[in-house]
């Protein structure tokens, strides 16, 4: 079991001094994604367009967070367009993802859910080692969250008081809110891997893409 205070203390002491480098990365991924909602909802036919420039957008700003954690300094803007350097890479990981959770979904909320938090660290591993294949990545994150599903969905609920706060606050909140859960969930992160690594769930090599699990 990890300890989720501890993750979300560690997230607020790395984010300490360089709020402002937070902020300005949330509010530019919050604009471009909401200038493709925007066109989404206006012209539908586009929607295969959202996806397209929504998955290397998403990698990008787990890059942007992950090097955060690594390395401890700002975060930087640049990192957060890093996803099209290896878009076909991003966008099979992120299809993957809502492939099938949407499926699970469709048996249930509940094991949608519980297939979500399954697959949730598999973008992660992506973000932090480009050479691991797609579908390595998806078994991987079911190792890593083997056992610890409850926790994380608990540790996702800890987070729900602060975002009616930010609802209150027609949403300026966010700016805040998002950095915090961005950096406690790239630390959850790496204590999972850590973890996996260290009870045999998981190899050093499924991280680095040394060792490959499709078959």
């Amino acid at each position: 079991m990890f300890n989720r205070i501890e993750l979300k203390q560690l997230a607020k002491d790395q984010l300490k001094g360089k709020w402002g480098n937070a902020v300005l990365i949330t509010f530019v991924y919050a604009i471009l994604t909401g200038i493709v909602g925007s066109i989404t909802r206006r012209i539908p036919s586009l929607g295969v367009f959202s996806i397209l420039l929504s998955a290397p957008l998403s990698i990008g700003l787990l890059i942007a967070y992950i090097n955060f954690v690594k390395t401890s300094s700002k975060l930087q803007i640049e990192d957060l367009f890093s996803g099209f350097k290896i878009y076909l890479k991003a966008l099979g990981i992120y299809l993957w993802n809502v492939l099938w959770i949407v499926l699970w979904s469709m048996l249930f909320l509940i094991p949608g859910i519980i297939k979500a938090i399954a697959y949730s660290q598999s973008m992660y591993i992506i973000a932090d080692n480009q050479n691991v294949k797609v579908r390595d990545a998806m078994k991987t994150s079911i190792k890593m969250t083997q056992g610890y599903k409850g926790d994380i969905f608990v540790m996702f609920l800890s987070f729900l008081g602060w975002g009616l706060l930010c609802i209150l606050s027609l949403g300026i909140g966010f700016l805040w809110l998002i950095p915090y859960m961005n950096t406690s969930f790239t630390n959850l992160f790496f204590k999972l891997k850590e973890m996996s690594i260290k009870d045999g769930r998981c190899s050093e090599g499924e991280f680095d893409g040394s060792v490959s699990l499709t078959y």
